[in-house]
């Protein structure tokens, strides 16, 4: 009988740890595609900078070359 209580426990046990290992896990996918996210909202925005800079870029060379 103590045994069996011993082992029901430590079932338990396992299964808590189970539990918070996924709930854990599940937590890091969350924050690592959040971070991805950002990451790439940067890159996508960084990327648009450069080719509106491009542009005006383009504007003013053309504007000093009339002058």
């Amino acid at each position: 009988m103590f045994l069996d209580q011993e082992l029901k426990d430590i079932q338990e046990a396992k299964n808590r740890l189970a539990v918070c290992s996924d709930l854990r896990r599940q937590l890091v996918h969350i924050e690592v595609r959040s971070i991805w996210g950002k990451g790439h909202r940067v890159l996508s925005n960084l990327t648009l900078g450069l080719v509106v800079a491009e542009q005006i870029l383009g504007l003013l060379r053309e504007r000093k070359r009339k002058n």
